[in-house]
């Protein structure tokens, strides 16, 4: 009998290792499968922040009711100007200069210690919201071309009593403006005043608050060759036959009407053309509307939804050109004084 050969393979032999091929073949499909995958993540943490934005409003709305249960039903105004730098104020004793800076309407509800200042932000808007007008000491409260209303900083050494990064306006018509005597109002003929929830019209389903726009500067103007902050402003949603954007030049016979007559959309901006302008806060560019934020899924040809928060704290997520074709800004401008101050439907 002749020899037998066996010939033994040992373990590392049995296994083949994979080629260049198929490992070239394998990250095409991990790179293929990532570039299906990401546009899905990024559309679901869109939805997510967007769903936090809406909470949080609604928490506002929250606070907002405590305040009513312990003001007599009656809204904050949107700022006033202390007489101190301890916030003390009084409609009737407000000094131009305002040299204390502004109380705003946040500062009205969280300075309750019932919420928290954060709550006023909202994920979706770079550092969570537009800066106040006076930020204060802390540079990461301040942005890029801003200064305060001394037109100097940052640093700044006044800080307005407002949340430090705000997300969110309200509706002028129910949290007005600072223009209570004829003094402040240009000595004209209308003036604000402080709203009643049982003056509103309609039912509950109008707007008090919703969202600025994601870049600040649509809530700034200029002055001395910085930007200024105006965050503290509600918006207004009308316009009034004679006077246009300014409310307060209106005549006894002016009637406002939702947007600019005549206009398209009810002289709604699409959203292309506010990525790096400033000033939409004043009127420059139709009406102050503008300046509310449109960077949440969905939307129209004018640019994104928008959380809005109503009279009745439901919150609600649509785009701006559906409240104003709904009329959900309110049936007259309640925080205005003087005749006339009924809405009509526009366009």
């Amino acid at each position: 009998m002749g020899n037998t050969v066996i010939h033994q393979r040992n373990g590392s032999e049995s296994r083949g290792g994979f080629t260049l091929i198929e490992l070239l073949v394998v990250v095409a499909i991990i790179a293929l499968l990532i570039s299906i995958l990401l546009p899905s993540l990024s559309a679901a943490r869109k939805q997510a922040r967007a769903v936090k934005c809406a909470a949080q409003l609604r928490d506002v709305g929250l606070a907002f009711a405590g305040y009513l249960g312990e003001s007599g039903s009656t809204y904050p105004p949107a700022y006033v100007y202390p007489y101190n730098l301890e916030g003390d104020w009084d409609t009737m004793r407000q000094d131009r200069g305002h040299a204390n800076g502004y109380n705003h309407w946040s500062w009205f509800l969280y300075d309750r210690g019932t919420v928290k200042e954060s709550l006023f932000t909202c994920p979706e808007i770079p550092k969570g919201g537009v800066p106040r007008t006076n930020p204060g000491p802390d540079p990461q409260d301040w942005e890029g071309g801003q200064a305060d209303q001394f037109g100097s900083g940052p640093p700044g050494t006044l800080a307005d009593k407002q949340a430090r990064r705000l997300a969110y306006t309200a509706n002028a018509a129910i949290v007005p403006r600072n223009k209570f005597t004829s003094e402040l109002s240009g000595n004209r003929e209308r003036r604000n005043q402080c709203v009643n929830e049982s003056w509103i019209k309609g039912g509950r389903g109008v707007i008090l608050v919703t969202e600025l726009h994601s870049n600040w500067k649509v809530s700034a103007v200029e002055q001395g060759g910085s930007l200024l902050s105006k965050s503290h402003r509600p918006v207004n949603p009308f316009w009034n036959i004679g006077s246009g954007a300014d409310e307060y030049a209106a005549s006894a016979g002016g009637g406002f009407t939702y947007g600019k007559p005549g206009a398209v959309n009810y002289g709604l901006v699409p959203a292309h053309q506010l990525e790096d302008v400033y000033g939409v806060i004043d009127g420059s560019m139709g009406p102050e509307i503008n300046a509310v934020g449109r960077h949440h899924p969905g939307g129209d040809e004018l640019g994104g939804t928008t959380n809005f928060l109503y009279v009745d704290g439901s919150v609600a997520r649509k785009t701006i050109l559906e409240t104003m074709r709904k009329r959900e800004w309110g049936q007259a401008y309640y925080s205005l004084t003087g005749p006339n101050t009924e809405v009509f439907a526009g366009q």
